[in-house]
């Protein structure tokens, strides 16, 4: 009878053991990546490309004082790297559009279309380390997903950019007539490139 019961104790157990997932014993599990970028990483980029945004934008408006430029040049780099948003990289991308265009009087300046191409990549970047922990890692292939609606509005801004620089002055009817076509076919490729895309992990 002894010998019974502690059978049935243990096979009681055993049955409350297996019955149980939180009592299994865990499978070990291994995981690869591929080649990482650490999150600090992703806010020194940060830390160069947010100055040479505001500063990009700044030179194109003559008479900017200095005394204005610098202090707005700390605060929007303290403000995107300290805390990484959507709302700081849209400030950001609004004081550089504020500088550009507010301050003057000048018909467009080619040149702005420099400013945007880096606002998208703060406001891409800013994405990534608002994401990606200081101390954290992140796969380059997760970094480059999309990689080609990228490569669509970097080209096609720089395009657009050097097609307005040889259009400005000239009085060429065509010049806008491709200018206005280079806008559409860069929206209508984006467009298709997107769709094909995975948006990223978040």
């Amino acid at each position: 009878m002894i010998r019974n019961a502690w059978t049935e104790r243990v096979w009681a157990r055993l049955k409350l053991h297996l019955a149980d997932p939180a009592r299994r014993p865990l499978p070990e599990v291994t995981v690869e990546t591929g080649p990482t970028v650490r999150g600090w990483v992703l806010r020194a980029a940060l830390l160069v490309l947010v100055p040479l945004l505001v500063l990009t934008a700044a030179s194109r408006t003559p008479g900017l004082s200095t005394a204005l430029v610098w202090p707005t040049v700390a605060l929007c780099t303290g403000l995107v790297v300290l805390r990484p948003t959507p709302t700081t990289a849209g400030g950001v991308v609004v004081v550089s559009g504020v500088l550009v265009w507010g301050f003057t009087a000048e018909p467009f300046d080619p040149w702005s279309l420099l400013v945007a191409l880096l606002a998208y990549l703060v406001v891409r970047l800013t994405w990534w380390a608002a994401h990606v922990p200081f101390g954290g890692r992140a796969e380059v292939a997760a970094l480059l997903t999309g990689w080609r609606r990228d490569v669509v509005v970097l080209g096609g801004t720089g395009l657009l950019g050097g097609l307005a620089m040889l259009a400005s002055g000239a009085t060429v009817p065509g010049a806008v007539l491709l200018a206005a076509l280079a806008v559409a076919g860069i929206a209508f490729v984006a467009l298709a490139t997107g769709s094909d895309q995975a948006p990223p992990a978040r």
